[in-house]
């Protein structure tokens, strides 16, 4: 099914029976009685044909609900559910959850049985990602130490007002207010994070479809989404949204009718990822850390013919990349002579505790992309702390002397 990346993710990570009963009892396919004396993978054989004969527009629909899963099924999605999974209000249907291991399962259990709830994580979980992407991204400073309000009334008045700034009909705009935990990117400790989601219709569109073997012209009306986070820890008040003319004005309504404290406008600078210094050796720092050690394990540039080159070692390699791409490339290479654009670290942590001994791999490459937004939220805060201490983030537009690193050992 090449068409439908993320239903083949379900067919092959969820237990058969779970798999065939979700295909019938949530868009009344006909599947297959499971024979139980055959494997689990010619079970899911077996399913896999009827879904391929299923038409592409149906299995498209199949595939929007599976992508809205998957997504709730990495770490990240995991780490979201947990922050939600007290938000089940009945008793045996936490317990219920709780006994469920397999984490596309759980995601599944919870899209049937707490619709509302697996809308709201999925709004997070979203939200987290695109946290500090210039795209879609502003933050500003707001009042340390305030609660939002979740009385009848303000909800309302701020739903007034923010169909009022989209230019809607209240009806056609649909508000989320929800508080949950993340990790402090300085302690680890949970702290209290508000995201209130807004969802609002954009104006209807003509789209060309078949129907009876004819090209028909059909009305589409689209949804579009925004989501503004508040940490009271910090005072953040940040606004995902693609319309980056309106994200202020989103930011001071919420300010003003939720938080009750106006803002002043002072915006959070964006981080950006400045890896150059990994051109040379290094020390990172551990002091503190849960850390047993770190390696640069890949350094990559391009040139202007378009020509790039990526220099890879094992994390237990006897010698750091440096050494190693001089014995490749040449005895004088050096990676300072070159703009990188792409760099992999290996953190090895310790074992503490329950928690075993890992690692974790952190990616920057090109523009100010870095592979750390789509990692558990305790690992998340973890990399970003570390990034920080050893000079490898900064906010965009600190100007001021190359850090100095002593040579590596």
């Amino acid at each position: 099914m090449n068409d439908a990346e993320n239903l083949s993710k379900l067919l092959g990570h969820l237990p058969p029976t779970v798999f065939r009963e979700f295909m019938v009892s949530e868009f009344e396919l006909v599947m297959p009685d499971l024979d139980t004396k055959q494997t689990k993978r010619d079970q899911r054989a077996a399913m896999e044909t009827v879904l391929m004969a299923v038409g592409v527009s149906k299995r498209q629909q199949i595939e929007e609900v599976a992508e809205r899963i998957a997504l709730l099924s990495d770490g990240p999605g995991q780490d979201v559910i947990e922050g939600f999974r007290d938000d089940i209000f009945d008793e045996s249907a936490r317990d219920a959850f709780a006994a469920i291991r397999n984490q596309y399962e759980r995601a599944v259990w919870l899209h049937i049985n707490e619709p509302a709830l697996f809308k709201e994580a999925l709004d997070a979980r979203q939200a987290d990602v695109f946290r500090q992407s210039a795209s879609c991204y502003s933050g500003f400073i707001a009042p340390k130490d305030l609660a939002i309000l979740g009385d009848d009334a303000s909800k309302t008045a701020f739903h007034q007002t923010v169909a009022q700034q989209l230019g809607c009909v209240t009806d056609a705009v649909a508000i989320q207010i929800f508080k949950r935990l993340r990790p402090d990117t300085q302690t680890g400790d949970d702290v209290d994070l508000y995201q209130i989601s807004i969802h609002h219709n954009r104006p209807p569109e003509i789209i060309d479809c078949v129907l009876a073997s004819e090209l028909v012209p059909q009305e589409v009306i689209r949804a579009v989404s925004s989501h503004i986070t508040y940490e009271p820890a910090n005072g953040h008040l940040e606004v995902l949204s693609k319309d980056t003319d309106g994200r202020e004005a989103l930011a001071r309504i919420v300010a003003d009718s939720l938080l009750q404290s106006p803002i002043s406008g002072e915006k959070i600078p964006l981080k950006q990822y400045d890896y150059q210094s990994l051109a040379a050796p290094r020390i990172f720092n551990l002091a503190g850390e849960n850390v047993a050690s770190v390696k640069v394990v890949e350094l990559g540039y391009s040139v202007s013919n378009n020509r790039s080159l990526t220099v890879k070692i094992w994390a237990k390699d006897a010698d750091d990349i440096y050494t190693a791409s001089r014995s490749l490339i040449s005895p004088t290479f050096d990676f300072r002579n070159h703009k990188l654009n792409y760099a992999k670290l290996s953190i090895r942590l310790k074992r503490v505790d329950k928690d075993r001994a890992r690692t974790i791999t952190v990616i920057l490459r090109e523009d100010n992309k870095c592979n750390i937004k789509t990692k558990r939220e305790k690992d998340r805060a973890l990399c970003d702390r570390l990034l920080a201490k050893w000079q490898l983030v900064k906010e965009i537009g600190d100007v001021g002397e190359p850090a100095v690193h002593a040579l590596a050992a």
